[in-house]
């Protein structure tokens, strides 16, 4: 596998802010801290080398490889075996709660009827507020139930479509970890079902909540970054796993609402931060290239079924094509891409570039710069035939999120109003009196010139951070100030830097076509994205990208998973001699987990530091793998399935002392 070039910590001094090391910290701690089974095995059958007998004579902890596609896969077997068994109807259904494990508040009902008939559900509401939804004709009938309230009892109404009707109960036990919810207004009444998805930084759960501030639905799996809803209803979140650099993971999933990840996309240079499904159903992804010396700067266009990236924007070399010296030797993260829409109507791919507080289109096929969004004093002089005049009572974009392209070709963003240009740790009495605001802007593309057709917000909702503005499917803002002060006080503590402060919340706030506020919501928790959009429907088939008024069952047909571009790792095969070496050690409890035969290390070392693997059978078999390189923060993946079948025990050279893990994987 290539490596990704890395500059050394002045290189990296204020860029990389402590806001995303925290991001990735907390998400392992939680990761690890959840899915570590810890148990001493019996050692292995196979063949023992009695030079290595000291492997299997000491006690050793086994590193469960969670297979999430296998253990689905058994559980949809499980469920269609018992439900086939049994005899279930709508008096007597055959209910799953949490059936794929990370979906707490879901529960997927299973029953017959004697024939073919339409079913309607009604999910009782706390606030008179009941979901009510139809399914399509059937005798065996897999209703998926969505809205369901944590800690409570929820009371569910069937009814067929010749009349025949029945109550059940279904309680589910527990709820998601997140802050305290407040309402401060509300003027929607019953949503059905329409509820606020958002994503979290922090480790928190990614959770829908709806208007009266009850949670309706969350994963337990600490997914962050970005969120989209796909065409067919899925939601594409951030993997789990360890990506090249501090603010990636190792790629995107699938998901549906049951919690079933459909497909794994790894891809190279990691996933950091957003993602745009193609009306062809292909995937664009932040991403980077793990040979420049940048990150945070690269689009992938990802084909949807087979994995492979199609087509990759790489953002340095455009900009360097005009003028080579915009960017500085030492800004690996000069343009910090945080958000991408493709505009198929004009044939433009936007971006969001963060640290050149700037949206920048190109030609989608050509990959020529069409037009810079952005002030004057953050590129240089030959970007000026590209660059955007603001008229009127205009704000320039900084620090912004969240693009996109409406149907008239205006481009909305969620503007931080933050300067993030070569950003270096500030006193957070700096950003006192600093605006947030989700902004509608008119751009004349041919003549290049703008005007600021909309704006709200203001310093009430300023966020130094995340946040975004995106619509409904009824054109409703739905405005995000996700990482907002909730201590005013910091601003005026000399400690506190923008970096440093972990007292935020998030203003979750809707607008209706006259931008009359619908809903107003306070979490205290980061919100990195929040979209709303119907829970069900998900299921349904999409037709010219509008839903179906009568969803479908749950669709076990479309349990295909698929993993793409899986990474192959470089190792050393070592001597008997060489992996004896092993042998004097002392125990060092190194952590790292292991994710659908992927091992990743799971910590944060010095540039300074150099940590190899080295994994020893009981025949003496041993391979060297090299995960981290003297003064580079990239962090290699190991594949385990490159590996001959078998135990293996894991030592590791931290820079020139060989240390035991006490610590086994079985592959």
């Amino acid at each position: 596998m290539k490596k990704e070039k890395r500059l050394n910590k002045k290189q990296k001094a204020g860029i990389i802010t402590l806001a995303f090391a925290l991001i990735i910290a907390v998400t392992i701690i939680a990761m690890f801290g959840a899915k570590n089974l810890i148990g001493v095995k019996s050692p292995t059958e196979e063949p023992i080398n009695e030079n290595f007998s000291f492997l299997v004579e000491e006690s050793s902890t086994l590193i469960d490889d969670f297979d999430i596609f296998g253990d689905q896969d058994d559980i949809t077997k499980n469920i269609l075996e018992t439900y086939k068994k049994g005899k279930y109807d709508i008096k007597n259904p055959y209910i799953v709660v949490n059936p794929y494990l990370i979906s707490p508040q879901t529960a997927l009902m299973l029953f017959k009827t004697d024939k073919k008939e339409k079913i309607t559900i009604t999910i009782k509401g706390k606030h008179d507020d009941d979901l009510v939804q139809e399914f399509e004709a059937s005798k065996d009938h897999y209703i998926p139930l969505y809205g369901l309230y944590g800690n409570y009892e929820n009371t569910v109404l069937i009814k067929t479509e010749s009349g025949k009707s029945s109550t059940v109960k279904v309680k589910i036990d527990g709820s998601t970890r997140h802050g305290d919810i407040e309402v401060i207004t509300n003027n929607i009444g019953n949503s059905n079902g329409e509820f606020y998805f958002g994503t979290t930084a922090l480790g928190t759960a990614s959770l829908a909540i709806d208007n009266y501030g009850e949670v309706r639905w969350f994963l337990s799996e600490d997914y962050s970054k970005g969120m989209v809803m796909l065409q067919n209803g899925h939601l594409l979140l951030s993997d789990v796993t360890k990506g090249p650099n501090a603010v990636s993971t190792g790629g995107v999933i699938e998901v549906d609402m049951l919690g079933f990840v459909h497909k794994q996309y790894e891809i190279d240079g990691g996933y950091h931060h957003d993602g745009y499904e193609k009306k062809d159903g292909n995937l664009l992804i932040t991403s980077g290239d793990v040979n420049s010396d940048y990150f945070c700067d690269v689009i992938h266009e990802i084909d949807r079924e087979t994995g492979e990236i199609l087509k990759s924007f790489n953002y340095s070399e455009i900009i360097k094509n005009i003028d080579p010296s915009v960017i500085q030797e030492n800004e690996i993260t000069w343009g910090f891409i945080n958000s991408v829409f493709l505009d198929e109507e004009r044939n433009e791919l936007l971006v969001s570039m963060r640290n050149r507080n700037s949206v920048v289109a190109i030609d989608y096929n050509t990959k020529e710069l069409k037009w810079i969004l952005g002030e004057e004093r953050f590129w240089s002089s030959k970007f000026r035939p590209y660059l955007v005049k603001g008229s009127g009572d205009f704000i320039y974009p900084a620090g912004q999120h969240s693009i996109t392209v409406l149907n008239d070709g205006k481009v909305s963003i969620f503007n931080n109003g933050y300067n993030s240009y070569r950003e270096k740790a500030n006193p957070c009495s700096n950003l006192k009196g600093l605006q947030s605001y989700g902004m509608i802007y008119n751009i004349d593309r041919t003549n290049k010139t703008a005007t600021v057709d909309y704006k709200f917000g203001g310093e009430k909702y300023f966020s130094y951070a995340l946040s975004s503005f995106n619509y409904t499917k009824d054109g409703h803002k739905v405005f995000n100030s996700g990482w907002h002060f909730s201590d005013p006080s910091q601003l005026d503590n000399p400690a506190c830097t923008q970096f440093t402060n972990d007292k935020y919340d998030a203003y979750i706030i809707e607008l209706d076509d006259d931008n009359n506020v619908l809903a107003e919501i306070r979490i205290d928790e980061s919100k990195f994205e929040v979209i709303k959009a119907p829970i069900y429907n998900l299921e349904a088939v999409s037709v010219d990208h509008e839903i179906k008024s009568i969803n479908s069952n749950y669709n076990f047909d479309d349990h295909a998973s698929y993993k793409s571009n899986i990474k192959t790792s470089n190792y050393e095969k070592l001597s008997e001699s060489e992996a004896l070496a092993y042998k004097e050690n002392v125990s060092n409890p190194i952590d790292f987990f292991i994710l659908n035969g992927r091992m990743s290390f799971q910590g944060l070392l010095l540039d300074s530091a150099e940590l190899k693997v080295t994994l020893i059978s009981p025949k003496g078999i041993a391979y060297r793998y090299v995960v981290k390189e003297k003064g580079k923060d990239f962090y290699d993946v190991i594949n385990l399935t490159q590996l001959p079948k078998g135990r293996y025990y894991i030592y590791i050279n931290l820079d020139d002392s060989i240390y035991n893990t006490r610590k086994h994987v079985e592959v």
